[in-house]
């Protein structure tokens, strides 16, 4: 496996804690993670590295809805 990609699982606490220990555990083997996310509450923010952002849909809006901003971001090794 050479990459890991993680979409929108930040909304819970418990889910977000889950998720942080699997991917530290993919950058342990050097498997590079890449996150999709539209800044839910659990995002662990100062251990991302925005690569692009996009305009979208947030899940269950109506069609006609606005759109949010989301980001796809590097998932970074925590520092000491």
């Amino acid at each position: 496996v050479d990459v890991v990609v993680a979409g929108d699982l930040f909304y819970r606490q418990d889910l977000a804690d889950r998720v942080i220990h699997f991917l530290d555990r993919c950058l342990a083997a050097d498997i590079n993670v890449l996150i999709g996310d539209p800044g839910r509450a659990y995002l662990p923010r100062s251990r991302l590295r925005l690569l692009a952002e996009y305009q979208v849909p947030d899940v269950g809006e109506a069609k006609d809805a606005a759109t949010k901003l989301s980001g796809v971001f590097s998932f970074e090794p925590e520092q000491p």
